[in-house]
């Protein structure tokens, strides 16, 4: 059997656009899967910033921790009931 030159052209070009399409498919999933790692990692930054921002809200919403730092950095002290003033509308 034999083949002329534009059969085996053909089959060359083919054989050429196949290996051109599987190794673009192949870039192409390795950029998705470095893409999707990136993502997972500023998930992940997210999630422990979310985190520290939690323990953060209840160590400043803490009554305890409030009050002393009113005492402590701002010198407050409780008020007398004499200095307080009733304001009527």
């Amino acid at each position: 059997m034999r083949f002329g030159w534009p059969m085996i052209a053909l089959l060359t070009i083919l054989l050429v656009l196949t290996a051109a399409i599987t190794v673009s498919s192949r870039v192409w999933m390795l950029e998705s899967h470095r893409e999707l790692a990136q993502a997972e990692k500023e998930y992940n930054e997210l999630l422990d910033k979310e985190h520290a921002l939690k323990i953060e809200l209840i160590a400043r919403t803490d009554i305890n921790t409030i009050e002393r730092r009113a005492r402590q950095e701002l010198s407050m002290q409780p008020m007398w009931p004499t200095q307080w003033r009733v304001v009527k509308p």
